[in-house]
């Protein structure tokens, strides 16, 4: 991209949860940056940028028939985890991809620490004086903690859970942490899952976890469905009545609630963990950000090129 060159940015569709108008709004925002023109359609040969949302799929050519991978510079998915795009994309097309992990993670760590609290210190509501002053709870200090995936949310819950559990373990081998299958789940009391989906981890929550954990375990999924094998958790619910589950996300979704039906022991969400009331703005100032960013990044290299180029002549 040439210092005057016109860098146009894309978006091929919304997702179903963001305002009517978000396009253009998008489109007022990002075209306030000098040098980018927010399209409607692409145009072949010039300098692209495509905005991806969680439907997007780029090895399926019906989502993008109109969509000349030689012409993008960068892909900006301002969404959570990056398994919209498989190893092979990413290695073939060497397009950068800037993931969104950042926007929703204060959001989703709400949504995991309410189902704790939610279900660790319910407050009880009555309409008269309790003269016994009986509470029949045990306190956070006596619980372990497990998050699996230490990414943006799994810090914050570490940072908000450490002052107050009796300890936290950590579960996240591309960290540096042991894998579920070497660390200590068994001591575990609350096992929440913070981790992206890739390749490799597909329903690696499974009936051999679950039998290693405890049977009055809280666990908590606001990451991806197919991490988890739905039935072997339905399965671990049903033999495990003093366990409990918050799930927010399913192997398939949309999904129809009625095999959960029968079990008392667990409360489901539709895939909201992540969304809240400024959600859209969030989403279009971490799109800003990273264009100002990227397009100062650009103009940078161009001037130190020219720089070489004036100096060696």
């Amino acid at each position: 991209m040439s210092i005057d060159t016109v860098l146009n940015v894309y978006r091929p569709n919304v997702s179903p949860y963001q305002n009517q108008i978000f396009k253009e709004l998008e489109k007022e925002s990002l075209e306030q940056i000098e040098g980018v023109r927010y399209l409607d359609t692409l145009e072949e040969g010039r300098p692209q940028v495509l905005l991806t949302n969680t439907h997007f799929k780029p090895t399926d050519p019906s989502m993008h028939r109109n969509i000349d991978f030689k012409d993008i510079q960068l892909i900006i998915h301002p969404n959570s985890g990056h398994d919209n795009f498989p190893k092979s994309f990413v290695t073939e097309s060497k397009i950068p991809i800037i993931l969104g992990n950042p926007i929703r993670a204060q959001a989703v760590s709400n949504y995991i620490l309410s189902s704790i609290f939610e279900r660790e210190t319910y407050i009880p509501d009555e309409s008269s004086w309790n003269m016994n002053r009986v509470w029949n709870r045990s306190l956070l200090c006596q619980k372990t903690v497990a998050i699996i995936g230490y990414g943006h949310i799994g810090s914050i819950i570490k940072q908000s859970l450490k002052p107050l559990a009796k300890e936290v373990i950590i579960f996240d081998p591309f960290k540096g942490f042991p894998s579920i299958e070497e660390g200590p789940l068994e001591k575990a009391d609350i096992v929440i899952l913070s981790c992206s989906l890739n390749e490799k981890n597909i329903r690696f929550i499974n009936e051999k976890t679950f039998k290693r954990m405890k049977k009055d375990v809280l666990f908590i999924n606001p990451s991806r469905g197919k991490l988890v094998n739905e039935l072997d958790l339905i399965h671990f619910l049903e033999k495990s009545p003093k366990a409990f589950a918050f799930l927010d996300v399913f192997e398939k979704e949309p999904v129809s609630y009625d095999k959960f039906s029968h079990l008392k022991n667990i409360k489901l969400s539709s895939h909201i963990a992540g969304v809240f009331k400024e959600l859209d703005q969030y989403i279009i100032q971490f799109e800003e950000k990273i264009l100002r960013s990227y397009i100062m990044a650009q103009r940078k290299k161009e001037n130190e090129t020219l720089w070489n180029k004036t100096f060696k002549d």
